[in-house]
């Protein structure tokens, strides 16, 4: 029997390639994230450019024209640099001939910096000007008999779009008109023949069509504003108090896209695997805590046994989710009498504590406690040996998306209610070697009363 070994150099060459490989790897990835980085540092400043002169003082139709008015400048400087590099290496024309570009580019960032100095009047009509000055460079001067002037059709648009009234529009609608027959009837650039020069009428009616088509759509588009700002309006006026509205605010952070995708998921998987028993019965629950939280949206005050139950039907959902290595406890349920607590108010923070404490946590079981007291306040502890408060706001710094909405929609819950209650309410966090505690004071209210 004969054996076949390879050879020492042979080895040595092998390793030699995979070493090279894995190296190429390595540099591919560190090139791509610093692609990311680079490109999420880029939209980061498009958005600061984008949002210049914009100020929460104004009004959000005023900080809608103004981003407009910036977002069409930072179209017009993409453009003209492009057409200057490309002039550069393809034409070679001298840098003296080059002194519009420049003039160009000083009059785009003038118009931002009226922007920041919320100089807006100023901006929207330098902007206006510009547009005219240099499509009129564009067609007589710079790149005569190319049909340059059809971009005077997009004046009519703009207007329309950084105006409220039509006065303006309507003026620089006509002056388009004139401007675009220019070079047919005061300069030799076009023949005498020229379809353009002959249909005086059809080019005439493009332009109102232009402009008819967007002032319907402006008009639909404030129409719409006004009915969603009535509607809010009414929606405002029916609510009884400010307490209904943050009911909603907490219902949305309970009830999360995320959440309700990974419960799905889970059951899909057991449907998959065949636990038909076992999927129905969690399908059971989930159609259950969503309508129990729905119910529950509606009330200030529920009963305590409501709270609890919805509570373990959203642990044994996230028990399914984590795969049985969640195990969590509740202790003093038996304890608490029959009384009535603020709705929709514990949830969230034992989300919280499994969304950002169990859910980092690599090694060993996932563990949650709760524990309730009744006293002269309703208190509710919460216990997780997750990763703890500091690593997991450094998680949330580095990955923003994971961010949750519920802590702010609770906190200004909280303030509502012990303002409004008159009553001593709020959390607090307590030091602990291993994860986060939570003590929450709750008002509750006895039945009896």
């Amino acid at each position: 029997m004969i054996k076949l070994t390879l050879p020492g150099c042979a080895i040595w060459k092998y390793k030699t390639v995979i070493r090279k490989q894995f190296y190429l790897y390595r540099k591919i990835i560190f090139i791509i994230d610093g692609i990311k980085k680079w490109m999420k540092e880029i939209i980061a400043l498009y958005r600061k450019i984008i949002a210049i002169g914009t100020a929460d003082t104004f009004s959000d139709l005023q900080n809608k024209r103004t981003r407009l008015v910036n977002i069409y400048v930072l179209i017009c400087l993409h453009t003209s640099i492009i057409f200057y590099v490309g002039d550069l290496i393809f034409v070679h024309k001298p840098i003296s001939d080059h002194f519009t570009a420049y003039v160009s580019y000083i009059a785009l960032i003038s118009i931002l910096i009226c922007n920041k100095k919320h100089l807006f009047d100023y901006a929207k009509i330098m902007w206006i000007a510009y547009l005219f000055v240099f499509i009129n460079l564009s067609v007589l001067k710079i790149n005569p008999g190319i049909y340059t002037e059809y971009y005077f059709l997009l004046i009519p648009g703009i207007c329309l779009s950084i105006y409220q009234k039509n006065t303006i529009p309507i003026i620089c609608t006509l002056l388009s008109i004139i401007c675009f027959f220019i070079p047919y009837y005061f300069f030799d650039i076009y023949p005498i023949d020229h379809p353009n020069r002959i249909q005086v009428v059809v080019v005439t009616c493009l332009f109102y069509s232009i402009y008819a088509i967007v002032n319907y759509f402006k008009k639909h588009n404030i129409a719409n504003e006004e009915k969603l700002a009535l509607a809010y309006k009414q929606l405002e006026e029916t609510k009884k108090s400010e307490v209904a509205h943050l009911q909603l605010k907490s219902l949305k952070a309970q009830m999360n896209p995320h959440f309700m995708f990974n419960a799905m998921n889970s059951i899909q998987n057991l449907v998959l695997k065949g636990d038909k028993q076992e999927a129905y019965d969690y399908l059971t629950q989930f159609a259950t805590l969503i309508r129990g939280n729905l119910n529950m949206s509606e009330k200030s005050f529920v009963y305590f046994e409501e709270e609890l139950s919805l509570l373990k039907k959203y642990l044994e959902l996230e028990r399914l989710r984590f795969r049985d290595s969640l195990e969590y406890s509740i202790q003093g349920a038996d304890t608490i009498g029959d009384i009535k607590i603020p709705s929709m108010i514990i949830q969230p923070f034992v989300e919280n504590a499994i969304k950002h404490g169990l859910l980092h946590k690599q090694e060993g079981k996932k563990i949650l406690e709760l524990e309730f007291q009744q006293d002269e306040v309703f208190k509710c502890i919460i216990t997780d040996n997750g990763v703890g408060l500091k690593a997991s706001k450094t998680i949330n710094k580095v990955n923003e998306a994971n961010q949750s909405f519920s802590t702010k929609a609770i906190e200004d819950r909280l303030l509502l209610l012990k303002d409004y209650y008159k009553t001593d309410i709020g959390f607090t966090y307590e030091n602990v070697k291993i994860g986060t505690k939570v003590i929450l004071k709750i008002p509750y209210t006895l039945i009896s009363d």
